[in-house]
C-alpha cells in the first residue's frame, strides 16, 4: 500500500507494509552480549509491567499471568556479539499453544489444498469433463486461507496495546547505551537549511 501526500514544493510516498504474522525488528546497542541481557533481566525483575527469563544468548519478555489473555504477545530476543556492541534479534510471537494452533489449521488448509487439487486433477484427467472440485473446493480453500490470516492480524490488533509495553520496557531496559534499529541508518551530522 503506498500513501502520497502532496506539498506545494515535494511529494512524499509512504510505504505501509502488510501485517506480518510474526513482526520481527534488530536492535543495535553499544555493550556486550552478556551485559544486553542483564540489563533485560534486571529491568524484568525490578517492573511489575512484565515478567520474562534470561538464559544466554537468549530472553523473553511477556506479561505478567494477571494481564495475560489469549492473544498476549511475546518478545523473543536472541542477542549476538557484533563489533562494538551487541545486536539483538527480537521477535515479537503470540503464547506457544495459540502459534501451535495457528501453524495446525494452515496445514490443515494446505493439506486440504493439495487433496482438492490433485482430486480435481484426476476427475479431469480420467472423465475429461470440468473438475467440479476444484471449482468449488479451491476457492473455499482460499478463504479458509484469508479468514487465517485476518485472524492473525485481529490478534495482532488486540494485542497491540501489550505490544507496545514490551517495546516500551525493552527500550527501558537498554537506555543509556544507545540503542538504534539495526537498518536505521547512523546520521549525526548537522544539516543545512533547506537540504534534504
Amino acid at each position: 500500500m503506498r500513501a502520497q501526500l502532496e506539498r506545494p514544493d515535494a511529494t512524499l510516498a509512504i510505504v505501509v507494509p502488510p501485517p506480518r504474522i510474526r513482526p520481527s525488528f534488530e536492535l543495535f546497542v553499544d555493550v556486550p552480549a552478556a551485559e544486553a541481557l542483564r540489563l533485560v533481566e534486571a529491568r524484568i525483575e525490578a517492573s511489575e509491567a512484565v515478567r520474562g527469563w534470561v538464559a544466554l544468548p537468549y530472553a523473553e519478555l511477556r506479561m505478567p499471568e494477571r494481564d495475560r489473555f489469549r492473544w498476549s504477545p511475546r518478545l523473543a530476543l536472541y542477542a549476538e556479539d557484533a563489533p562494538g556492541g551487541t545486536t539483538l534479534s527480537c521477535r515479537l510471537q503470540p503464547e506457544p499453544d495459540v502459534w501451535t494452533a495457528y501453524v495446525a489449521l494452515w496445514a490443515a488448509v494446505i493439506v486440504a489444498g493439495l487433496g482438492v487439487t490433485m482430486y480435481g486433477l484426476s476427475q479431469w484427467v480420467v472423465s475429461g469433463g470440468v473438475p467440479w472440485v476444484m471449482l468449488v473446493g479451491l476457492p473455499v480453500i482460499g478463504a479458509l486461507a484469508g479468514l487465517l490470516y485476518a485472524g492473525a492480524v485481529v490478534g495482532q490488533r488486540r494485542g497491540a496495546a501489550q505490544t507496545w509495553l514490551l517495546e516500551r520496557e525493552l527500550q527501558a531496559a537498554l537506555d543509556g547505551h544507545g540503542p538504534r534499529l539495526v537498518d536505521e541508518p547512523i546520521d549525526d551530522l548537522p544539516r543545512a537549511r533547506g537540504s534534504r
